[in-house]
C-alpha cells in the first residue's frame, strides 16, 4: 500500500512560475460531454485526461471543486470524454466560452444513453462516474469506460500555455 507523506507541506511558489513549470509537460486535449440538469448537453475543455486501468477499464481527468463543471458532473454521473482531433481547435475553445454558446454550431452524436459524443474526435469513452478523490482545489474524476470508440489522426496537444499540433512520432522501429 502506498502512503502519502502529508507532514512536510511544500514552500509555496509563484503561481504564474509554477504554472510555465507545468506547461513544459505536453497534454492532450479532451472536452467532457454530458447532459445538463434538464437534458441539455454540456460540455468543457480539459487537458487532464489519463487512462487509469485495464481491468476494470478507467480513466480519470480533473475539475475545479466549486466550479459548474464540478456541480454538472456531480448530477449527471455519466459522461464522455472526447479526445480531440489537431484540426478541432475551435471545439476546445469554444468549450470554454459561455455555456448556452458550446454547443452552437458543433456536430455531435447521442449515444444510447443521451449522452453527446462529438463528430470526427480521435477518441470517445462514455463512462459512468466511479468516484471522486479531492486533491487541492481539484477532484480527480474516475470514470469506469462502458463504450469506446477510435480513429486514425494527429492529436491537438496543449503545450507552454498554448494550442500545439503533434506532426510526427517515432514509432520506435
Amino acid at each position: 500500500m502506498i502512503h502519502a507523506n502529508t507532514r512536510h507541506a511544500a514552500p509555496a511558489q509563484p503561481k504564474p512560475e509554477l504554472r510555465h513549470a507545468f506547461g513544459r509537460f505536453p497534454t492532450g486535449i479532451a472536452v467532457i460531454t454530458l447532459l445538463d440538469e434538464q437534458g441539455a448537453p454540456y460540455g468543457l475543455t480539459i487537458n487532464s485526461f489519463a487512462s487509469v486501468s485495464m481491468e476494470p477499464p478507467m480513466i480519470s481527468w480533473n475539475v475545479i471543486r466549486g466550479s459548474l463543471a464540478h456541480a454538472r458532473v456531480s448530477q449527471s454521473l455519466r459522461f464522455v470524454v472526447n479526445i480531440l482531433a489537431r484540426d478541432q481547435r475551435h471545439i476546445a475553445q469554444q468549450m470554454t466560452g459561455p455555456v448556452e454558446t458550446r454547443f452552437a454550431g458543433i456536430g455531435y452524436r447521442e449515444t444510447q444513453s443521451g449522452l453527446p459524443v462529438l463528430d470526427d474526435a480521435l477518441a470517445t469513452f462514455e463512462c459512468a462516474l466511479h468516484g471522486a478523490i479531492p486533491a487541492g482545489d481539484h477532484d480527480i474524476i474516475l470514470g469506469t469506460v462502458e463504450n469506446f470508440e477510435h480513429r486514425e489522426g494527429l492529436p491537438l496537444v496543449y503545450w507552454q500555455g498554448s494550442y500545439a499540433t503533434a506532426a510526427h512520432y517515432d514509432s520506435g522501429r
